[in-house]
């Protein structure tokens, strides 16, 4: 009896031979050959789907069976033929298999190669965009430089003219001209000449850059069209301003002129005088004999004129006419709480100021308070014997309370009285001639920050600096702790203001005398 498996074999062979014959048209000579490579190559393609997922491949379970065989059959007998074919199914199984190995490779090599392609994609973008940006960066440039070229010169003669045309007031022309070159100034137009754009720079920065050219073109363009308009209108305005505006303004210097040398007489070198009057005579002679419509005549005797009254006045001691000042005066003292306090202020700032005194405090130890004040530089004047309203007082009234006032503080600060406040500000006649008996000038003001009432420091400094103009004489109390309290900031606001702070006497030098009244420089009766 044949053994089941050599049965099966062959009869597995006998099947696949006649589909191979099928198949190939063609009978081999071996059969049990043709039978096991047949079956191996079933088994491989079988593998094959395997690999790629045929789950539903399924391996023949009698190829693994053991036939009882013949009584004399051992396991070193020769394998029949169902046993090589399983052997070869095993082996076929363990050994790679060329086409997932292919597959494989043909995957790993398409996903290289797609990597290659979009980080090659990615790098062709980024050249592209930097050449862009360079090439827009540039072109920005170019269009910069242009505009630049016209705007330089336009710019450099609109600044020429504002300052040859500094003179000219109120003139809407000059302002707007000069806030668009102030505008322009500040956003630094000129600046991005000094940049250039490099092909070593990054994308961004290319682009930053070609956007601050763009921007700066822009202004400038823009700038362009008011300034040269501007400039042609202020040039207009220049030469025909001329006329009266240039007459006006020579007319105005040679009265300056006028006043520095009356005033510089025995204070500034003679020699400097003598210029400065014969610049007046020549100025006085040309506005005399030139037609009223001719202007360059006219024009040219005012820079030698100012500059021959600016060397005089240079010459002379500070002279409030042609400094602004103000002076700072204190009422109603002396104090021996507050009034130290308000001299260590004025002597810390190093600035003096002006006091009137009452009479009847002016006893005990604050004789000496009087006597420090004229000390350290300070002007001591008079507010009568106390703080009474003296318009309705008669004469003889009047003459004692003089008296009796004057003698105790010319007593105590070792100087005569020349300075007279009277109380509240009233005055009449009467009291105006017995001032002037006294051989004083009666000193009003021109700012009064109200610290006689109920207000604090902030609001009395406030009021101070808001009403203070040049020339002004500024009432204020040392009797009162808000002003103490007010008094630094109130120093510092007028000198950052730019004005000198001065005594009651320099202010009003040769403007005052016996009998005047004077509320401010230049406003005196």
């Amino acid at each position: 009896m044949m053994d089941g498996t050599a049965s099966r074999g062959r009869s597995v062979m006998t099947d696949d031979k006649h589909i191979d014959d099928a198949d190939d048209g063609r009978i081999d000579d071996d059969p049990v050959h043709d039978a096991r490579h047949d079956e191996t190559a079933d088994d491989y393609a079988d593998d094959v789907f395997r690999e790629l997922g045929d789950d539903g491949m399924e391996t023949d379970g009698s190829d693994d069976e053991t036939t009882p065989g013949d009584a004399g059959a051992s396991a070193t007998d020769i394998p029949t033929t169902g046993t090589m074919t399983d052997a070869a199914n095993v082996t076929a199984r363990r050994r790679p298999k060329p086409l997932t190995v292919a597959l494989i490779a043909v995957f790993a090599a398409g996903a290289v190669f797609a990597g290659w392609t979009v980080t090659r994609s990615i790098l062709d973008l980024n050249a592209r965009n930097h050449a862009t940006a360079l090439a827009d960066c540039r072109s920005a440039r170019s269009q910069y430089t242009e505009t630049l070229t016209g705007y330089t010169p336009a710019a450099r003669q609109a600044a020429t003219l504002l300052k040859d045309t500094a003179g000219i007031e109120n003139s809407d022309t000059r302002d707007r001209l000069q806030q668009r070159m102030d505008d322009l100034r500040t956003a630094d137009v000129e600046s991005p000449a000094e940049l250039d754009c490099a092909a070593d720079m990054g994308t961004k920065d290319l682009a930053a850059l070609a956007d601050r050219y763009g921007k700066a073109s822009s202004m400038m363009a823009d700038g362009l069209i008011s300034i040269r308009y501007d400039a042609d209108t202020l040039r207009q305005m220049k030469d025909g301003l001329n006329a009266q505006d240039v007459r006006k303004r020579l007319t105005a210097l040679i009265a300056r002129g006028r006043l520095a040398y009356d005033r510089s007489s025995g204070k500034a070198d003679e020699t400097a005088r003598g210029t400065l009057r014969n610049a007046i005579d020549t100025a006085q002679a040309v506005l005399d004999t030139t037609p009223s419509d001719a202007s360059d005549a006219v024009n040219e005797q005012i820079q030698p004129l100012s500059e021959a009254t600016a060397k005089v006045i240079a010459l002379m001691p500070l002279d409030c006419h042609f400094t602004d000042c103000v002076a700072l005066t204190f009422d109603d003292g002396p104090n021996k709480q507050t009034t130290p306090k308000v001299l260590d202020a004025l002597k810390s700032a190093g600035v003096p100021a002006t006091f009137f005194l009452q009479g009847r405090f002016v006893s005990g130890s604050n004789v000496k308070l009087v006597g420090r004040m004229a000390a350290e530089g300070h002007s001591v004047g008079s507010m009568s014997w106390r703080h009474t309203q003296m318009h309705a007082m008669g004469s003889d009234q009047l003459a004692k309370w003089f008296k009796d006032t004057d003698s105790v503080i010319s007593s105590a600060s070792g100087k005569p009285v020349t300075l007279f406040r009277p109380p509240d500000g009233a005055w009449s006649d009467v009291l105006r001639a017995q001032a002037k008996a006294s051989g004083q000038a009666m000193i009003l003001w021109g700012v009064d920050p109200g610290d006689w009432g109920e207000r604090d420091a902030d609001e009395i400094e406030k009021r101070t600096l808001d009403g203070v103009y040049a020339g002004s004489i500024i009432s204020l109390r040392d009797g009162n702790p808000e002003t103490v309290k007010a008094l630094p900031g109130i120093i510092k606001g007028l000198q950052g203001k730019g004005y000198h702070i001065v005594t009651v006497d320099t202010l009003l030098a040769g403007d005052i005398q016996p009998g005047s009244v004077a509320y401010g420089l230049n406003d005196v009766q």
